[in-house]
C-alpha cells in the first residue's frame, strides 16, 4: 500500500474513533434524544473518505496493470491509453494528497482550541 494511503488511513481510524465516541449514548440522557430507527442514517464521512481513499487505489492499480501490460508487449494496450491512466491515477493520487492535508490540519485546530 502507498504510504500517504497508509497516513491518510490512519487519520481515518481516528476520525471514526471520534464519531464512534460522538454517537455513543451519554449516561442519564433520554432514548428520547436518540433518533428514530426509521430515520436513515446520514452517510459517515469516515465512509466517504474510505470509499474515496478506495477509488485512488483502484485508479493507481489500473494504471500499474496497464503499464506492466504494455511494457510485456500485450497489443491490447496502446501507449495513449497508459499515459492516461497514469495520469489520472496522478491526479487521483495529487486530490488525496490534498485531503489528507486539509483534514490533518483541520484535525490540528481541533486539537488546539482552548477547552
Amino acid at each position: 500500500m502507498i504510504p500517504i494511503i497508509t497516513a491518510v488511513a490512519g487519520v481515518l481510524s481516528a476520525l471514526s474513533s471520534i464519531v464512534t465516541l460522538e454517537n455513543a449514548p451519554k449516561a442519564g440522557s433520554s432514548d428520547s434524544a436518540q433518533p428514530n430507527a426509521t430515520d436513515a442514517p446520514a452517510p459517515a464521512f469516515s465512509d466517504a473518505l474510505k470509499s474515496a481513499l478506495d477509488r485512488v487505489d483502484s485508479a493507481i492499480s489500473t494504471a500499474n496493470d496497464k503499464a506492466k501490460a504494455f511494457a510485456s508487449g500485450d497489443q491490447g494496450v496502446s501507449l495513449s491509453d497508459v499515459m492516461i491512466s497514469l495520469e489520472q491515477a496522478n491526479l487521483a493520487f495529487q486530490a488525496a494528497a490534498a485531503v489528507r492535508d486539509k483534514v490533518t490540519a483541520a484535525y490540528t485546530n481541533i486539537m488546539n482550541m482552548p477547552v
